[in-house]
């Protein structure tokens, strides 16, 4: 989720995120045409005391260190692309068999979250699981549910989303 809300704060305007499953790896790939970083930005984002954000509100930038932490402890490994005014990929990969992976989580409450805060962004969902599949975006779902902040919008996003992840287990 946090990697995704970066997007955001990138100021993207359409956000792509794929997420890869089987029996031995959990993928995920966020990539956004948002403002992208230079070349000097990339050689720090795994840097925790490196932060774009403005330092009086916070001082760290803990999301890209902890993501790299957690998928390298089970032999996996995060790249990232990006440049300047083009937008930013960035890959993470977890070995599910290994000691050190953390549970995945709920997926549709945070698939749900970052779809209903995709207020002004495009966001796509691609969703690949031992062969299944699911595409599910925020603009074709505002074509029915224009009220996204409406209690029953949420309760039917979550919904479809959770009823998706079931038809592919």
């Amino acid at each position: 989720m946090d990697i995704t809300q970066n997007s955001f704060k990138a100021e993207a305007k359409k956000i792509t995120l794929t997420i890869e499953e089987n029996k031995n790896w959990f993928c995920f790939q966020v990539e956004d045409d948002g403002c992208g970083m230079d070349d000097e930005q990339l050689k720090t984002v795994f840097d925790p005391f490196y932060t774009t954000r403005d330092h009086r509100i916070r001082k760290f930038g803990l999301g890209l260190p902890f993501l790299k932490q957690a998928a390298e402890a089970t032999g996996g490994a995060v790249e990232i692309r990006s440049a300047k005014g083009a937008g930013t990929v960035v890959k993470a990969c977890f070995d599910t068999n290994h000691v050190d992976c953390q549970s995945i989580g709920d997926l549709a409450g945070c698939l749900s979250t970052l779809i209903l805060s995709a207020t002004d962004v495009e966001l796509q969902v691609n969703r690949f699981k031992d062969g299944k599949t699911y595409f599910i975006s925020s603009g074709e779902l505002k074509k029915y549910l224009p009220d996204f902040s409406s209690v029953k919008a949420i309760k039917i996003v979550y919904e479809i989303i959770e009823e998706l992840e079931e038809s592919i287990k």
